[in-house]
Order: C-alpha cells, then sequence, then structure tokens
C-alpha cells in the first residue's frame, strides 16, 4: 500500500513538472519599456534623460520661487 502511494506521488509530481515545463518554454515577454532599452537604445536612454531633465526642471524652478517668496517677507 505505501508503495503505491509512493508511485502516485512519484507519478503526480513527473506530470505537473512537464506542464510546467512546457508552459516556460512557450512563454514569451513582449514589455515595449524593455524593448525601448534593447532595441531602440538611442530613443530608451533618451526619453530617460529628458524625464530626468524635467523633473530636475521642475524642481529647479519651483525651489527658486520659494526662495524668492522669502527674500520678499524679509
Amino acid at each position: 500500500m505505501v508503495d503505491l502511494i509512493g508511485n502516485f506521488i512519484i507519478a503526480a509530481d513527473a506530470w505537473t513538472g512537464n506542464i510546467q515545463n512546457e508552459m516556460d518554454a512557450r512563454y514569451v515577454e513582449q514589455s515595449s519599456l524593455t524593448n525601448l532599452f534593447t532595441e531602440h537604445k538611442f530613443w530608451g536612454w533618451a526619453g530617460l534623460l529628458s524625464i530626468f531633465v524635467a523633473i530636475a526642471a521642475i524642481f529647479y524652478f519651483q525651489f527658486q520661487e520659494w526662495e524668492q517668496e522669502d527674500q520678499q517677507q524679509k
């Protein structure tokens, strides 16, 4: 009886392992962001740089505005 249960567990494990391997083999990642940095390197990095520059400019001008307000209050 124990041998029968052991054989069933081994067979079930092998069956689920095959299903998992088949699923993994057919899976293909389709990511626009990944493709942007692997296939179109210039545009990906240029876009990332433009986002960084835009955020830096927003912070810079906001801090300038706050400093100007502080100077006017004094």
